[in-house]
């Protein structure tokens, strides 16, 4: 039987507004979510890897790096991007494809993607590079419109909205990144390979949830492959690796590196929504630093300010003032850990609530101490984001515009508004 994981257990059980929602539904079409990506990424004319800026129409990131690299006749770890986009969306984005040239590029042709060759570089495109990204989003068929205005100004009031990691961080319809990377983090992989391929939840269609519900029962993986849709390539490819005979380890290896790391981060993404959540119920403001908090320090690129996380203070009874002068004038920003081996938590009762969390799930900074690919070094997140958002209304449609910083979900914006 599945896991019951809801809201609750991923911290998102809260909103930071108190005013009715407006209803309405996200992404009924690919156009009412549209993503274009703000990068820092050079390149010119040179360099070993083609330069391609893609616009993806109901494709998610992983599958078109996959049928790319098909097309192109290359390996799958030849193709980078900066930042993973929703499926259910038209998503502008940079890809870089490392030895194909221009004219094997303009030959791919691909269902769903229009791909532009801008040019080349000496170096893959990676998360490094990514600024943030701006959002244009209709929210249709909404029960009460009016109701954006009250949102909208208790959001003013908060400073922003809180930079809380989104459902599809651990998989929207089907919840279980983080309880892959738990495993992960024990040395259980057999059972992460489990959780991964039988944990089956409600949403999922019904073809899907059949096959993992009998593959739980009967664990018999050679069968799996012949009623396990073609669809669930990720799944195939796993339990291709476990017929073949492959130790649960070298196994999961199967699945791409960037979805491996997502297992592990989304361990980090939970205990970071717990720890804003405490804050929340502890009565701590978001946009106001206090004894004992770490802050980060912003950085511009162009007219955008966004959170350094390499630029660090802590906050101290001599200097508190004088940070939260930077932090009203958006310079600076209050954070909270994603734990690693080398994160430093925060001091007094703001140290306190953090280790309470991890405490509480069991998760420590040792945990995160591999050599295999899966471990972390960790870091420290803003709390709070300021989207800069306006809005408009269309009869019972919303429509929003804003701009983020990368890591930050446009959904945990919306759902603010939605109260869904």
């Amino acid at each position: 039987m599945p896991e019951q994981v809801d809201d609750t257990d991923l911290g998102l059980d809260w909103y930071a507004t108190g005013a009715p929602g407006t209803g309405g539904r996200l992404k009924k079409r690919n156009d009412d979510f549209r993503v274009d990506e703000h990068t820092g990424f050079p390149y010119g004319d040179e360099g070993k890897h083609a330069v391609l800026r893609v616009t993806l129409r109901g494709y998610e990131t992983h599958e078109f790096a996959r049928d790319l690299s098909s097309a192109l006749g290359a390996s799958r770890k030849r193709v980078s991007w900066a930042g993973t986009k929703d499926k259910k969306a038209v998503t502008t984005q940079v890809f870089t494809v490392a030895d194909v040239t221009h004219d094997e590029v303009e030959d791919v042709s691909l269902e769903g993607a229009t791909l532009e060759y801008i040019g080349r570089s000496h170096q893959s495109i990676a998360l490094g590079d990514l600024v943030g990204n701006g959002f244009e989003v209709r929210l249709r068929d909404t029960d009460a419109p009016g109701n954006a205005d009250g949102v909208a100004d208790e959001l003013d009031a908060f400073g922003g909205v809180p930079n809380l990691f989104g459902s599809q961080r651990f998989g929207s319809r089907r919840p279980i990144t983080h309880l892959v990377g738990e495993r992960i983090l024990a040395d259980d992989f057999a059972g992460a390979i489990d959780a991964y391929l039988v944990e089956s939840f409600d949403d999922e269609p019904e073809r899907t949830r059949e096959a993992r519900e009998r593959l739980a029962d009967d664990r018999d993986y050679a069968e799996a492959l012949d009623y396990f849709p073609g669809y669930l390539g990720y799944e195939r490819a796993l339990l291709n690796a476990v017929v073949e005979g492959r130790e649960p380890r070298d196994a999961l290896e199967a699945l791409p590196h960037n979805l491996r790391r997502m297992f592990v981060n989304a361990v980090q993404s939970r205990v970071f929504n717990l720890v804003l959540r405490e804050r929340y119920r502890d009565g701590a403001r978001f946009d106001r630093a206090y004894t004992g908090d770490v802050v980060c320090f912003a950085e511009t690129h162009g007219d955008v300010r966004v959170p350094d996380t390499l630029s660090t203070q802590r906050v101290t009874e001599s200097n508190v003032d004088a940070v939260n002068r930077h932090v009203e004038r958006r310079r600076a920003f209050v954070t909270a850990p994603l734990v690693g081996t080398e994160t430093g938590f925060a001091d007094g009762e703001q140290g306190e609530r953090e280790r309470r969390v991890l405490d509480a799930l069991g998760v420590s900074r040792d945990d995160f101490d591999r050599e295999d690919g899966y471990g972390s070094e960790g870091t420290r997140r803003a709390v709070l984001v300021d989207p800069e958002l306006s809005y408009g209304r269309d009869g019972d449609d919303l429509t929003f515009d804003f701009f983020l910083p990368r890591g930050s979900y446009a959904t945990v914006v919306l759902r603010e508004f939605t109260k869904s």
